[in-house]
């Protein structure tokens, strides 16, 4: 009797290693029907003698993280006053050092169309051609094109603002596609022409400014 069970055993065990040869669980539960080394039940564990596979890491929640910075928005940009110091009777530096290359150009051809009817250069205001480019921005950023300025009024009244002395202003403005427009313009115009080609005048100061178009806004205030 012992022998037939000894005999018995020896069976189960050739006929299970046959089994778990072919893939299929001595169970026959729904899991290792379809996976061949399965870890659902701790018998078929133990048969194929393998280790039960490392616990999955955990994901970190996502409210552990940590947030991203804020970005602050760009403050939107404003039209200030040039800094223009306070002066008595102006005589600073008339150099180019702070006039952009646009500028420089509208001085060059208004002074040689003043060479051309016999009047002498007249020498640019760093000063005065920041006031005048204030005044330029201002009609861009604001969308005008006149004279008297919202926040300055008249020409007169703006260089008061801004402190600078002077015994006489005149003012040309424009707004053309490029300098060369501009300067052509105030010559095809009598008023600002005789503005251009006054013989009183001492200085002058210029400022652009150019639109998302490409188009300039051109002014130029003229002091004795």
């Amino acid at each position: 009797m012992k022998r037939f069970g000894l005999y018995l055993l020896v069976f189960l065990a050739l006929f299970l290693g046959a089994a778990l040869a072919e893939g299929d669980c001595p169970l026959d539960c729904a899991r290792c029907r379809n996976e061949r080394d399965c870890f659902a039940c701790p018998h078929c564990a133990v048969l194929f003698q393998t280790a039960r596979p490392a616990a999955a890491a955990t994901p970190v929640p996502a409210a552990s993280a940590k947030p991203a910075p804020a970005v602050k928005p760009s403050p939107a940009p404003q039209v200030s006053t040039p800094n223009v110091p306070n002066s008595s009777p102006s005589t600073g530096d008339y150099t180019t050092l702070s006039v952009t290359v646009q500028e420089q150009k509208m001085l060059n051809l208004l002074n040689q169309d003043r060479a051309r009817n016999g009047l002498s250069a007249l020498p640019l205001d760093s000063q005065l051609s920041a006031i005048a480019r204030a005044k330029s921005q201002e009609m861009m950023v604001k969308g005008y094109f006149a004279h008297e300025s919202p926040t300055w009024g008249k020409a007169a009244s703006m260089l008061t603002a801004f402190g600078y002395a002077y015994n006489g202003v005149g003012e040309n403005i424009a707004h053309h596609a490029t300098v060369e427009k501009a300067e052509a313009a105030f010559l095809s115009s009598s008023a600002h022409r005789i503005i251009m080609m006054g013989s009183q005048w001492k200085k002058v100061g210029i400022g652009v400014s150019t639109d998302q178009n490409g188009y300039v806004y051109v002014t130029e205030l003229f002091v004795r």
